[in-house]
C-alpha cells in the first residue's frame, strides 16, 4: 500500500456496483430498455435485520411514484439503478403509497418522519 493510498477511501467509479445502504436519494432509474425513467424517490428496508426491500420510483412520465420490489432491482451504482421492468412496465405499475408501506411494517431510509394513522382502526 503506498502512502498516497493509506488512510483514504476511494469513491466507487459511477458504474461499479453498490451495496443498497449507499444509494443516494434522487438517484436516476433506469428501466430494462436503457431509458432514464425517473428518479429514486425512496429505498424501502429494515436497516435492523439488514434486508433491502426495494425501491419507490418517481416516473417522469407521469409524475407517479412506484414500488419496484429488490428482485427486479438489477444494478446499484453511484450514478444510477437498474430494473427489470421496462418504461412501459413501470408507467402501468400502481401508485405507491406510504399507507400501504406502512401497513406491510417497511421504513424508508428517505422519508423517516412519516408515520401511520390509527384513527381509522
Amino acid at each position: 500500500m503506498n502512502e498516497e493510498s493509506q488512510g483514504e477511501l476511494q469513491a466507487p467509479e459511477p458504474d461499479q456496483p453498490i451495496a443498497w445502504l449507499a444509494v443516494r436519494e434522487e438517484t436516476p432509474v433506469r428501466s430494462a430498455d436503457g431509458e432514464t425513467v425517473g428518479h429514486l424517490a425512496e429505498l424501502l428496508a429494515s436497516e435492523e435485520e439488514d434486508i433491502f426491500h426495494g425501491i419507490v420510483v418517481h416516473l417522469d412520465s407521469n409524475g407517479n411514484e412506484v414500488f419496484v420490489p429488490a428482485d427486479d432491482v438489477i444494478l446499484m451504482t453511484p450514478s444510477y439503478l437498474e430494473v427489470s421492468y421496462t418504461s412501459d412496465q413501470l408507467a402501468g405499475l400502481p401508485e405507491h403509497t406510504e399507507q400501504r408501506q406502512a401497513e406491510l411494517g417497511w421504513s424508508g431510509r428517505f422519508r423517516r418522519d412519516f408515520r401511520v394513522e390509527d384513527a381509522d382502526r
